[in-house]
């Protein structure tokens, strides 16, 4: 698996996955579902919708030990996420 940039997630935008940046995410696709992507697991941003100047984050909405974006939970060997949003 590649690193990803933390500093991005996938967005379902009809029937395919696109990498956008957080902020992009949060601002433009509100709505959309949105994984994880190194591992494709389900993800939830942090930080303020409103004002582009805050630093958002991508939080897992359930976590596993496979997914090399969450350092305090892996284990070092990289893994698809067991409920992976497809």
């Amino acid at each position: 698996m590649p690193n990803p940039d933390p500093q991005t997630c996938e967005v379902k935008i009809g029937c395919a996955w696109i990498a956008v940046s957080l902020d992009e995410a949060a601002s433009q696709h509100i709505m959309a579902v949105k994984r994880c992507p190194a591992c494709h697991g389900r993800v939830a941003l942090n930080g303020t919708y409103s004002e582009p100047s805050v630093r958002r984050s991508l939080y897992h909405r359930k976590a596993h030990n496979g997914c090399a974006l969450k350092p305090d939970t892996y284990t070092g060997q990289p893994s698809l996420h067991p409920q992976a949003v497809t």
